[in-house]
Protein backbone atom coordinates (compact mmCIF):
# COMPACT_ATOMS: atom_id res chain seq x y z
CA UNK A 1 0.00 0.00 0.00
CA UNK A 2 2.84 2.34 0.88
CA UNK A 3 4.37 1.71 -2.50
CA UNK A 4 0.85 2.28 -4.36
CA UNK A 5 0.36 5.80 -1.97
CA UNK A 6 4.31 6.71 -3.24
CA UNK A 7 3.48 6.18 -6.77
CA UNK A 8 0.52 8.59 -6.82
CA UNK A 9 2.52 10.92 -5.16
CA UNK A 10 5.14 10.72 -7.91
CA UNK A 11 2.31 11.01 -10.18
CA UNK A 12 0.67 14.21 -9.08
CA UNK A 13 4.10 16.11 -9.11
CA UNK A 14 5.37 14.82 -12.34
CA UNK A 15 2.43 14.02 -14.43
CA UNK A 16 2.36 17.48 -15.50
CA UNK A 17 5.86 17.12 -17.27
CA UNK A 18 4.85 14.02 -18.48
CA UNK A 19 0.94 14.82 -19.62
CA UNK A 20 1.52 15.58 -23.51
CA UNK A 21 2.21 12.76 -26.04
CA UNK A 22 2.18 13.00 -29.65
CA UNK A 23 3.47 9.60 -31.42
CA UNK A 24 5.83 8.61 -28.20
CA UNK A 25 5.25 5.93 -25.51
CA UNK A 26 3.74 6.05 -22.07
CA UNK A 27 6.37 4.95 -19.75
CA UNK A 28 3.38 5.80 -16.10
CA UNK A 29 3.57 2.52 -14.00
CA UNK A 30 1.42 1.57 -10.99
CA UNK A 31 1.40 -1.91 -10.55
CA UNK A 32 4.72 -3.38 -11.65
CA UNK A 33 5.11 -5.68 -8.60
CA UNK A 34 1.48 -6.65 -8.85
CA UNK A 35 0.93 -10.02 -10.14
CA UNK A 36 -3.17 -9.20 -10.82
CA UNK A 37 -1.59 -6.78 -13.47
CA UNK A 38 -0.14 -7.29 -16.32
CA UNK A 39 1.27 -5.41 -19.29
CA UNK A 40 -0.54 -4.27 -22.43
CA UNK A 41 0.22 -6.21 -25.56
CA UNK A 42 -1.17 -6.99 -29.05
CA UNK A 43 -0.03 -10.40 -30.89
CA UNK A 44 -0.39 -9.43 -34.54
CA UNK A 45 -0.82 -11.94 -37.40
CA UNK A 46 0.25 -11.50 -41.47
CA UNK A 47 -2.83 -14.02 -41.39
CA UNK A 48 -6.10 -13.94 -40.44
CA UNK A 49 -7.17 -16.87 -37.48
CA UNK A 50 -3.76 -15.93 -35.92
CA UNK A 51 -1.85 -17.52 -38.96
CA UNK A 52 1.50 -16.68 -40.45
CA UNK A 53 3.83 -14.78 -39.06
CA UNK A 54 3.51 -12.81 -35.79
CA UNK A 55 4.49 -9.56 -34.49
CA UNK A 56 3.91 -8.72 -30.74
CA UNK A 57 3.14 -5.41 -30.02
CA UNK A 58 3.88 -4.36 -26.71
CA UNK A 59 4.80 -0.41 -26.78
CA UNK A 60 4.05 2.57 -28.78
CA UNK A 61 5.14 1.53 -32.67
CA UNK A 62 4.30 4.48 -35.21
CA UNK A 63 5.80 2.83 -37.89
CA UNK A 64 5.34 -0.56 -37.92
CA UNK A 65 7.76 -0.81 -41.09
CA UNK A 66 10.62 -0.53 -38.79
CA UNK A 67 9.46 -3.99 -37.74
CA UNK A 68 9.05 -5.54 -41.52
CA UNK A 69 5.59 -5.82 -40.34
CA UNK A 70 4.23 -2.23 -42.40
CA UNK A 71 0.48 -3.38 -44.13
CA UNK A 72 0.90 -7.01 -42.97
CA UNK A 73 -1.58 -7.37 -40.13
CA UNK A 74 -4.47 -9.37 -40.76
CA UNK A 75 -5.85 -10.52 -36.93
CA UNK A 76 -4.66 -10.15 -33.54
CA UNK A 77 -4.56 -11.40 -29.90
CA UNK A 78 -5.44 -7.55 -27.75
CA UNK A 79 -4.78 -7.59 -23.93
CA UNK A 80 -5.06 -4.19 -22.94
CA UNK A 81 -6.77 -1.34 -25.15
CA UNK A 82 -5.40 -1.08 -28.18
CA UNK A 83 -5.51 1.51 -31.30
CA UNK A 84 -3.84 0.56 -35.28
CA UNK A 85 -4.06 2.81 -37.46
CA UNK A 86 -3.89 2.72 -41.57
CA UNK A 87 -0.96 5.33 -41.34
CA UNK A 88 2.17 5.94 -40.08
CA UNK A 89 2.23 8.41 -36.61
CA UNK A 90 -1.20 7.17 -35.96
CA UNK A 91 -2.80 8.64 -38.76
CA UNK A 92 -1.77 12.36 -38.09
CA UNK A 93 -1.26 13.60 -41.37
CA UNK A 94 -3.94 12.14 -42.53
CA UNK A 95 -6.89 12.39 -40.26
CA UNK A 96 -9.29 10.84 -43.05
CA UNK A 97 -7.45 7.63 -42.93
CA UNK A 98 -9.34 4.26 -41.36
CA UNK A 99 -8.22 2.92 -37.87
CA UNK A 100 -9.66 0.39 -35.76
CA UNK A 101 -10.11 0.20 -31.38
CA UNK A 102 -10.32 -3.20 -29.61
CA UNK A 103 -9.80 -4.29 -26.08
CA UNK A 104 -9.66 -6.84 -23.79
CA UNK A 105 -8.03 -10.14 -22.14
CA UNK A 106 -6.28 -11.82 -24.73
CA UNK A 107 -9.04 -10.95 -27.33
CA UNK A 108 -8.56 -12.86 -30.68
CA UNK A 109 -9.93 -11.55 -33.78
CA UNK A 110 -9.39 -10.82 -37.36
CA UNK A 111 -9.29 -7.16 -38.01
CA UNK A 112 -12.41 -5.45 -40.26
CA UNK A 113 -12.92 -5.97 -43.34
CA UNK A 114 -11.09 -3.37 -45.53
CA UNK A 115 -8.68 -3.01 -42.97
CA UNK A 116 -6.90 -6.03 -43.63
CA UNK A 117 -3.15 -5.66 -44.50
CA UNK A 118 -3.42 -1.90 -43.83
CA UNK A 119 -2.29 -1.01 -40.59
CA UNK A 120 1.06 0.86 -40.24
CA UNK A 121 0.87 2.17 -36.46
CA UNK A 122 -0.15 1.09 -33.34
CA UNK A 123 -0.46 2.25 -29.70
CA UNK A 124 -2.44 1.36 -26.47
CA UNK A 125 -4.38 3.78 -24.29
CA UNK A 126 -4.69 3.62 -20.36
CA UNK A 127 -1.95 2.72 -18.21
CA UNK A 128 0.94 0.60 -19.17
CA UNK A 129 0.44 -2.47 -16.75
CA UNK A 130 -3.11 -1.57 -15.92
CA UNK A 131 -5.86 -1.33 -18.33
CA UNK A 132 -8.92 -1.72 -15.80
CA UNK A 133 -7.31 0.90 -13.53
CA UNK A 134 -8.50 5.20 -13.81
CA UNK A 135 -7.44 7.43 -16.68
CA UNK A 136 -8.59 9.88 -18.52
CA UNK A 137 -7.05 10.09 -22.49
CA UNK A 138 -7.44 13.27 -24.56
CA UNK A 139 -6.82 13.21 -28.10
CA UNK A 140 -5.93 16.20 -30.14
CA UNK A 141 -8.37 14.86 -33.81
CA UNK A 142 -11.61 12.90 -33.67
CA UNK A 143 -11.16 9.09 -33.67
CA UNK A 144 -8.13 9.11 -31.21
CA UNK A 145 -6.18 10.57 -33.96
CA UNK A 146 -2.32 12.08 -33.96
CA UNK A 147 -1.70 13.71 -30.70
CA UNK A 148 -2.66 13.01 -27.07
CA UNK A 149 -2.98 14.35 -24.27
CA UNK A 150 -3.33 11.37 -20.79
CA UNK A 151 -3.45 11.43 -17.13
CA UNK A 152 -4.10 9.05 -13.98
CA UNK A 153 -4.58 12.15 -11.44
CA UNK A 154 -6.61 15.65 -11.85
CA UNK A 155 -5.59 18.50 -14.43
CA UNK A 156 -5.79 21.50 -13.29
CA UNK A 157 -4.24 22.92 -16.91
CA UNK A 158 -4.51 20.70 -19.96
CA UNK A 159 -1.37 20.60 -22.13
CA UNK A 160 -3.60 21.60 -25.59
CA UNK A 161 -5.77 23.85 -24.18
CA UNK A 162 -9.29 23.86 -26.20
CA UNK A 163 -7.68 21.15 -28.59
CA UNK A 164 -9.39 17.91 -27.42
CA UNK A 165 -11.88 16.36 -30.42
CA UNK A 166 -12.13 12.71 -28.79
CA UNK A 167 -11.64 10.78 -25.45
CA UNK A 168 -11.35 7.55 -23.79
CA UNK A 169 -12.04 7.22 -20.10
CA UNK A 170 -10.49 3.72 -18.61
CA UNK A 171 -11.11 2.34 -15.34
CA UNK A 172 -13.90 2.58 -12.82
CA UNK A 173 -14.78 6.28 -12.32
CA UNK A 174 -16.28 9.44 -13.55
CA UNK A 175 -14.28 12.70 -14.71
CA UNK A 176 -15.04 16.10 -15.22
CA UNK A 177 -13.92 17.76 -17.85
CA UNK A 178 -14.28 21.46 -18.06
CA UNK A 179 -14.11 25.05 -20.33
CA UNK A 180 -12.01 26.64 -17.80
CA UNK A 181 -8.66 25.74 -16.42
CA UNK A 182 -8.97 24.94 -12.10
CA UNK A 183 -12.08 23.26 -13.08
CA UNK A 184 -14.22 25.85 -13.42
CA UNK A 185 -16.74 27.13 -16.68
CA UNK A 186 -19.12 25.05 -18.16
CA UNK A 187 -18.60 20.98 -17.39
CA UNK A 188 -19.69 17.92 -18.23
CA UNK A 189 -19.09 14.22 -16.35
CA UNK A 190 -17.11 11.56 -19.13
CA UNK A 191 -17.11 7.86 -17.84
CA UNK A 192 -15.97 4.44 -18.29
CA UNK A 193 -19.10 2.37 -20.61
CA UNK A 194 -19.14 -0.15 -17.54
CA UNK A 195 -17.76 1.22 -13.92
CA UNK A 196 -18.20 -2.11 -12.60
CA UNK A 197 -16.09 -4.01 -15.00
CA UNK A 198 -13.98 -1.10 -16.06
CA UNK A 199 -14.90 -1.39 -19.77
CA UNK A 200 -13.40 1.82 -21.48
CA UNK A 201 -15.74 4.84 -22.67
CA UNK A 202 -15.41 5.85 -26.12
CA UNK A 203 -16.37 9.24 -27.43
CA UNK A 204 -15.01 9.18 -31.00
CA UNK A 205 -16.05 12.51 -32.58
CA UNK A 206 -16.87 16.22 -31.63
CA UNK A 207 -20.38 15.36 -31.61
CA UNK A 208 -19.89 12.82 -28.79
CA UNK A 209 -18.56 15.35 -26.54
CA UNK A 210 -20.98 18.28 -27.46
CA UNK A 211 -20.31 21.69 -26.86
CA UNK A 212 -17.10 20.54 -24.74
CA UNK A 213 -15.53 19.44 -27.78
CA UNK A 214 -12.45 21.80 -28.62
CA UNK A 215 -13.16 23.30 -25.21
CA UNK A 216 -11.96 20.96 -22.59
CA UNK A 217 -9.41 23.57 -20.24
CA UNK A 218 -8.92 21.23 -17.00
CA UNK A 219 -9.82 17.74 -15.73
CA UNK A 220 -10.86 16.09 -12.43
CA UNK A 221 -11.59 12.64 -11.26
CA UNK A 222 -15.07 12.33 -10.42
CA UNK A 223 -18.31 13.76 -11.30
CA UNK A 224 -18.88 17.34 -10.16
CA UNK A 225 -21.13 18.35 -12.91
CA UNK A 226 -25.00 18.20 -13.46
CA UNK A 227 -24.57 17.39 -17.08
CA UNK A 228 -23.34 12.96 -18.03
CA UNK A 229 -22.58 12.25 -21.50
CA UNK A 230 -22.41 8.63 -21.82
CA UNK A 231 -20.13 6.88 -23.93
CA UNK A 232 -20.73 5.76 -27.29
CA UNK A 233 -19.08 2.29 -27.67
CA UNK A 234 -21.03 1.10 -31.18
CA UNK A 235 -19.72 -2.36 -30.96
CA UNK A 236 -19.41 -4.31 -34.02
CA UNK A 237 -17.46 -7.16 -32.65
CA UNK A 238 -17.87 -9.13 -29.07
CA UNK A 239 -17.20 -11.90 -27.37
CA UNK A 240 -16.64 -12.77 -23.89
CA UNK A 241 -12.92 -11.76 -23.72
CA UNK A 242 -13.60 -8.21 -25.27
CA UNK A 243 -14.63 -5.67 -27.92
CA UNK A 244 -13.68 -3.61 -30.89
CA UNK A 245 -14.64 -0.93 -33.14
CA UNK A 246 -13.56 0.65 -36.82
CA UNK A 247 -13.71 3.83 -38.50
Amino acid sequence: MKTFVLVLSLAASALARELSHTATNRTTRLFKEDPRFVDQFADCYENSNQGGQRLRIDDYYSDLSLYNFNNRISSCCFTGIWLLYADANYNAYNTAAHNMWAFGDNHCMNVYSGFERTASSARYTGITDAWTEDSLNLYYNEYFIGGEEYSLVDIPQTTNNDGTKSIIVTGHNDWTIYANRNYSGNCKCVSPADKIKGTPGFYSTESSLGYMARSISSARKGCFCFIREAPENKVLKSDENGASGFF
